[in-house]
């Protein structure tokens, strides 16, 4: 299909389009657009710069919080790449170190919260009606999320605003088996629920990220899912067999919240016992995520190395002189189904890295499963295993290759650009033809 042919769209999202944040899913699908036939609403408090999309309306949860106090409207429309002022750039800062320490100490309490001030908020307002007017989507693309508050933002614009939308869900937010024991959990949960059935079973095509997503979703409203991953350019790889270093080297790229962390302490852990004698295996992890002091201790040590964060270019490299790539979700009661639904976008890229993958997770979950199903990587479904698994492989070098062929050949044939592209097109024209319900 021609670009002159694509529909114009509207994104109403959570978080900002930048080229160096380490969110990429939604800038990777609408590479294939002009950009000006692409819009975004957001609502964060830094700024844009994305090669995808020229014009923006910003909603910033900062200026959303001082609006209930000052009762003055919140949002305006801002352009790609605009520079920070210093007022704005220290918004941005004091945004940043709010999200840091809510990662750090989740509080469902302060969940709900921060809910009840989006609902107090002054942002409905004559400008955002301009800007989405002005804008004239063919249609919306709607990705739905853990929160309340954007799902009131998107279902206030369908209301008012009626055109054809397509949502995606990418992760669990309807059932409640990730809410553990916590009541407010379960409070934000049921409010939540609402939300996501009425985005839900009132969308023209629904995206989600696993195929176990997909039959939940279309049983539970209705709905013909397409599954919609990230793509991999294969016109510009080809598998190649290296050697392995010696100490062997694992590497994690990522952040380490819903108890990931704990994940790689068992791998220090089983590290400790495999370096015994001598260092056979490091383990270099690469996160911004901010963590405890004990947690600090146990990556840094046992061959282990907490690097921080680094920028999106860096991680091809840093995964290509790897020997393994590790992927991990956590595996502690509260935290252990809370990538039941999800796939994440580092399994893409180490699929098109052609590394071993070494995989912690619950077996259930469907990222484990997937894995599992296409023989892609290494699993340790249970702490326990750690030490077995990793033996398994600093024992028989070749396994190494052999498992980083195997995660090359899955995204080869499950993740290929062009069929990840051809299926988002034509589910956005797909939507865009029909009459608004």
């Amino acid at each position: 299909m021609e670009e002159k042919e694509l529909p114009k769209v509207l994104a109403i999202s959570l978080s900002t389009w930048r080229s160096d944040s380490g969110i990429h899913t939604q800038t990777d699908l609408f590479k294939f657009w002009t950009s000006d036939k692409v819009a975004q609403i957001y609502t964060r408090s830094d700024l844009p710069d994305t090669p995808v999309c020229n014009t923006f309306f910003q909603i910033s949860e900062n200026e959303v919080i001082h609006s209930v106090i000052t009762r003055r409207p919140v949002g305006r429309i801002v352009q790609n790449g605009e520079m920070a002022k210093e007022e704005d750039y220290q918004k941005i800062v004091a945004e940043e170190k709010l999200y840091k320490k809510a990662h750090q100490k989740k509080s469902w309490l302060m969940t709900l919260m921060r809910e009840i001030v989006w609902k107090c908020g002054k942002w409905k307002t004559a400008q955002l009606d301009e800007f989405v007017k002005n804008f004239d989507a063919d249609v919306y693309f709607v990705p739905i999320y853990p929160v309340i508050y954007t799902a009131k933002i998107q279902q206030y614009i369908l209301k008012k605003h009626p055109k054809p939308y397509v949502c995606y869900l990418a992760d669990d937010n309807y059932s409640y088996i990730p809410c553990g024991k916590n009541p407010f959990s379960y409070i934000h949960r049921f409010f939540l629920r609402k939300e996501v059935k009425r985005l839900a079973e009132h969308c023209d095509e629904m995206f989600t990220i696993t195929k176990i997503e997909a039959e939940e979703t279309d049983q539970l409203f209705g709905t013909h899912s397409v599954v919609l991953t990230k793509g991999i350019d294969y016109s510009k790889l080809q598998f190649a067999d290296k050697k392995i270093n010696h100490p062997i080297r694992m590497v994690y790229t990522g952040n380490l919240m819903i108890g990931r962390a704990s994940s790689l302490v068992a791998i220090s852990k089983a590290l400790k016992k495999i370096n015994k004698k001598e260092i056979v295996a490091t383990l270099d992890i690469y996160s911004p995520t901010v963590l405890d002091d004990q947690t600090m201790t146990w990556l840094n040590s046992n061959g282990c190395t907490y690097r921080g964060g680094i920028s999106k270019d860096e991680v091809a490299d840093i995964q290509k002189n790897a020997d393994i790539v590790v992927f991990v979700e956590s595996l502690e009661k509260k935290h252990r189904y809370a990538a039941r639904l999800s796939f994440s976008t580092k399994l893409t890229d180490y699929f098109a890295s052609g590394k071993c993958i070494f995989a912690i997770g619950d077996e259930s979950i469907a990222p484990i499963v997937y894995l599992k199903e296409n023989d892609a990587a290494v699993i340790a479904a249970e702490y326990s295993q750690v030490e077995e698994k990793l033996y398994s492989l600093i024992e028989k070098p070749e396994k190494i290759l052999q498992y980083g062929r195997k995660a090359f050949d899955c995204g080869k044939r499950n993740h290929d650009e062009k069929i990840v592209r051809y299926n988002f097109i034509h589910t956005l024209c797909r939507a865009a033809g029909k009459e608004r319900k």
